[in-house]
């Protein structure tokens, strides 16, 4: 995924738009090293109001979205815990009414007269 990114910050003390272009020089950038990274500023005069408040927006609504996709994320993860640790109590319920049926069959078994000591193997 070869994408080019627009990083920016507004310093309100300076009044200017700080911003980064950042270029990947590899087909799958992993880190920033992987970028070529051109940073300019804009005083804020320059900028008309209304398109400092649409900048702001547009970094807003990706930051939201970036915040939405990740609580979604971790949302569908702790349902998906949820769900392994139900199971898991089911198997152990299971495995406990197995081993209490197979110890009440012995119990049975020897009540019955049979020693388990004297198996006699197939032939």
């Amino acid at each position: 995924m070869n994408q080019i990114r627009l990083m920016s910050a507004f310093d309100i003390k300076q009044r200017k738009m700080q911003m980064s272009f950042l270029k990947p020089t590899t087909q799958q950038p992993k880190s920033m090293v992987d970028y070529l990274k051109t940073n300019f500023e804009v005083l804020s005069k320059d900028i008309h109001p209304i398109d400092q408040i649409e900048l702001h927006k547009q970094i807003g609504e990706m930051v939201y979205s970036t915040l939405t996709s990740k609580a979604i994320a971790a949302h569908q993860l702790q349902n998906s815990l949820n769900n392994i640790s139900t199971q898991f109590q089911l198997e152990k319920a299971s495995s406990h009414a197995k081993d209490n049926k197979i110890k009440s069959l012995e119990d049975l078994v020897i009540e019955l007269g049979h020693d388990p000591k004297d198996v006699k193997v197939a032939e």
